[in-house]
């Protein structure tokens, strides 16, 4: 069980485009989301282009600086695309 001393805590975030990415652009969008905001930080990334789970990697939990990072990151440089990014949540237990 994850709980008390052993929570683990990530964040979610969604990327709505205002146009469709084609493949190409799909997966360099995604190694520099990766390369330059998520493994700097020592995080670890579930999803795609279009939605994901970050959480720290191999364990132990994102921090409010990493998650203010990310969302600092995709607003800095996806500016065309509504971004959300949630707050801090249990990364075993999620829930909406």
């Amino acid at each position: 069980m994850h709980i008390a001393e052993f929570q683990e805590f990530g964040f979610e975030y969604e990327v709505q485009f205002k146009k469709d990415l084609s493949p190409a652009e799909q997966e360099a969008w995604m190694e520099q989301f990766l390369t330059a905001a998520v493994l700097p930080r020592g995080l670890a990334l579930g999803g795609w282009v279009r939605e994901g789970f970050i959480t720290a990697h191999p364990s132990g939990s994102a921090t409010e600086d990493d998650r203010k990072a990310v969302e600092d990151w995709l607003t800095k440089n996806v500016p065309d695309a509504t971004i959300r990014v949630s707050e801090l949540k249990d990364a075993w237990y999620v829930q909406d």
